[in-house]
């Protein structure tokens, strides 16, 4: 929305037709939206650069808060106009006479007791029976011709005499509906057709009911009970105030819960991010500080960044040779992506084979805590490219290394290319100089062949 004009340049695919790019290009109806997300390495690096509060305000400004914080506008001007209306059906729901919450509490039984003794007693009921009911403008008999139970509680059909389907839980009752009446339905259940209901309609017209209880703004009321609201004139209209108000209540609640989810989405993962870092022993939140794994950390620009992290400082990359380091190594930055299933992984020696072990429960342990604090779990090592990146660092040709393997040479260029410079960073970072060593080692031996001339023709 800043640039009014630019140049794009879209190179040839037999994948893309011409029509698909002319319609992108002529299009105004896209949304730049941010992929933006905390990761470890970045927090660590706010952490060692910023306080405490320029950190969180940092996040604040992000696009991606920005875009967020739009939503939240929305929903923030919804939530004003929808408390707005709850205030206005609460005045209309104030009677004069006394206290209305009180008087639906008590008299009409507005508890969840009451609630599961009605739920109780429409799921006794049986097609053809007469019950009164009081919904909207539906008031007096309605003959039942079908019930269900569902998750939230009974569902009942009714037919009133004005031949109209009406639905009821127990919500649409103040106290348990009993049965005035009976009559037969007809033989085919057909609520939806207009001649069922009507004939439905004048069986309840016809039918003998009895007595049902005193009413009280056209709810039925327990007789005998007295209360200084029942004098209220308006009373009727005020009831269905506040039957609407509760509705509205719930509606308010609903927006409130939307708007603590949306609100502070990057400064919520921060504080998600920072509580993984605090509990693996890379942050010490009190003191706003990084221990040493912590400072390693915001020197590995990875996306497994905290993996390697921890896979260094855990020693699990010391003690090898190169070829060996490279192997292990390589299961940070292959990603098999066939829809084959991978081949069994290969190892040099018993301890390579052990640190992979480690890594992996290492990578485990994290998944789990990353599921804990509601952040995206990283991505899974993969040891299919052990015996590839052995292979290479230890002398082998391109042809005798990719020969056996289901791997394009572009495949394989872009992985050791990846490998080299995860190795090194781990020249650079790692505690241990013996692992500095090798590290650099092997991403020497590892740049040769294909993969310098690779590099020599990208630089010109």
């Amino acid at each position: 929305g800043i640039d009014d004009h630019g140049t794009a340049v879209v190179l040839w695919s037999p994948f893309v037709p011409f029509l698909q790019v002319a319609e992108l290009a002529s299009s105004t109806s896209f949304r730049l939206g941010s992929a933006f997300r905390p990761t470890y390495n970045m927090i660590a690096n706010v952490v060692g650069r910023y306080d405490r509060e320029t950190a969180r305000r940092l996040m604040a400004l992000s696009f991606a808060q920005f875009q967020a914080d739009e939503a939240v506008v929305r929903l923030e001007r919804q939530l004003e106009t929808t408390r707005a209306r709850l205030a206005g059906l609460r005045v209309d729901a104030t009677s004069p006479y006394g206290d209305l919450e009180a008087y639906r509490r008590e008299v009409l039984g507005n508890d969840d007791r009451t609630r599961d003794e009605i739920d109780g007693a429409l799921g006794d009921l049986r097609p053809g029976a007469v019950i009164h009911i009081s919904k909207g403008k539906f008031f007096g008999p309605a003959a039942v011709v079908a019930t269900a139970h569902r998750a939230g509680g009974v569902k009942v059909v009714a037919i009133t005499p004005s031949a109209h389907t009406v639905q009821l839980t127990a919500k649409d009752f103040r106290a348990a509906p009993r049965q005035i009446g009976k009559v037969v339905l007809p033989g085919t259940y057909s609520p939806n057709r207009k001649q069922y209901r009507s004939e439905v309609a004048s069986r309840v017209k016809a039918a003998t009911l009895g007595a049902t209880r005193p009413k009280a703004a056209g709810r039925e009321v327990p007789a005998g009970d007295q209360h200084a609201v029942a004098d209220d004139p308006d009373l009727r209209s005020r009831l269905r105030a506040a039957e609407r108000a509760d509705r509205v209540e719930a509606e308010v609640s609903k927006l409130e819960a939307r708007v603590r989810h949306r609100d502070g989405t990057l400064t919520r993962q921060f504080d998600q991010v920072l509580a993984v870092l605090t509990s693996r022993g890379h942050l010490e939140a009190d003191r706003w500080a990084l221990s040493q794994s912590g400072r390693t950390l915001a020197r590995v620009f990875h996306e497994c960044d905290l993996l390697i992290t921890e896979s260094i400082h855990g020693g699990l990359l010391d003690g090898l040779g190169a070829p060996s380091l490279a192997g292990l190594v390589s299961v940070f930055v292959y990603e098999h992506r066939s829809p084959d299933d991978p081949p069994a992984p290969w190892f040099p020696d018993a301890t390579a084979r052990e640190r992979w072990d480690q890594i992996e429960r290492l990578s485990a342990q994290l998944a789990t805590a990353e599921e804990q604090a509601q952040l995206m779990v990283h991505r899974a090592p993969e040891p299919t490219f052990v015996a590839i990146a052995y292979a290479w660092v230890s002398g082998e040709g391109f042809a005798e290394v990719v020969a056996d393997d289901d791997l394009t040479g572009g495949d394989f260029v872009r992985t050791i290319k990846q490998l080299i410079d995860l190795l090194g960073q781990i020249a650079r970072v790692a505690p241990s100089a013996d692992t500095r060593a090798v590290a650099r080692e092997a991403a020497d031996a590892a740049y040769r062949g294909v993969i310098a001339d690779a590099s020599a023709m990208e630089g010109t």
